[in-house]
């Protein structure tokens, strides 16, 4: 790929790490994101750089987003797309990822409507706290509106997952617009896992936005046992989570998903994760298995 000297702003990605929307050519020439027609567009890409001044522990972080996609892509997990991911050094790494909101086909560009939490929720200031179980009760009333009622308890899963990943690799940005849905024709589905990032490991003291019930997340640590009792007893015929009811034990799932996500350590380590992401306190990965246990997990 080429680049060619932008005509125009093309930052249009939100976040506090500068962002750029390219669109290559079918040549391999990258423009600014809607200088070219459809029909010339070979691929639609979204490059992040290191945020605030860019130092050492901010590339750091970037440098980690890359190895935590190729790590749960390994695991079978979706995230930004794999096919095109790369990190670019130069004076400066930056982070290349092809949008999953475009698809270039024969028939032309396709483009899917993704919609984060926050705008689901209708929540408009930035950094607004959210409560997990009030997302999950949202979402699934969606999901039942679309008439996808026996895929609820695969949503809940999956949400739980993604909540545990975030607790495990240090991902504590996890405000409403980190987590979005991609809308169909007539259903829906979460977007692939995407600014996911060791956040902790930020000078600014980034913390949770989005948490459990007080009684649930106390400290940092989760009742996992308890989210999932707490996501299971729901008595109310009227409530979208009461399709949980006769699913298999949410928290059983949550558990072979831990175990999965055991040999994170190990991979991350191959892949080469940074040490400063890899020994920071706050992110379980050099003692994860206890930190499993712990959250009685394993």
């Amino acid at each position: 790929m080429n680049w060619v000297p932008p005509l125009g702003g093309a930052t249009g990605a939100g976040g506090e790490a500068p962002k750029l929307l390219l669109a290559e050519d079918k040549a391999g020439l990258l423009f600014p994101d809607a200088v070219l027609e459809d029909s010339d567009v070979s691929q639609h890409w979204f490059v992040k750089f290191a945020r605030n001044k860019g130092n050492r522990t901010d590339q750091d972080i970037l440098r980690s987003e890359f190895h935590y996609y190729r790590a749960l892509q390994t695991l079978g997990i979706e995230t930004v797309a794999s096919q095109g991911l790369a990190l670019e050094e130069a004076t400066k790494p930056s982070l290349w990822m092809q949008r999953f909101d475009r698809r270039v086909t024969a028939q032309g560009v396709e483009r899917y409507a993704v919609e984060s939490i926050y705008s689901l929720a209708n929540v408009t200031t930035p950094g607004s706290a959210m409560d997990h179980l009030d997302v999950i009760r949202m979402l699934a009333g969606l999901w039942r509106e679309a008439g996808q009622v026996n895929q609820i308890p695969d949503l809940v899963a999956d949400y739980l997952r993604r909540d545990l990943i975030n607790k495990i690799l240090g991902n504590s940005d996890n405000h409403g617009r980190n987590t979005a849905i991609i809308r169909g024709v007539s259903s829906f589905r979460l977007a692939p896992i995407y600014d996911l990032a060791p956040m902790v490991m930020d000078d600014e003291g980034i913390t949770r936005t989005t948490k459990w019930p007080k009684a649930l997340e106390r400290a940092g640590d989760v009742d996992w046992r308890g989210v999932c009792r707490a996501l299971s007893d729901i008595a109310d015929p009227d409530d979208p989570l009461a399709a949980l009811a006769g699913a298999p034990d949410l928290f059983e799932r949550l558990r072979q998903d831990a175990h999965r996500l055991a040999a994170l350590p190990d991979i991350l380590t191959e892949s080469g994760l940074p040490d400063r992401t890899m020994n920071h306190p706050g992110i379980a990965l050099k003692n994860l298995e206890q930190r499993l246990k712990e959250w009685d997990l394993k």
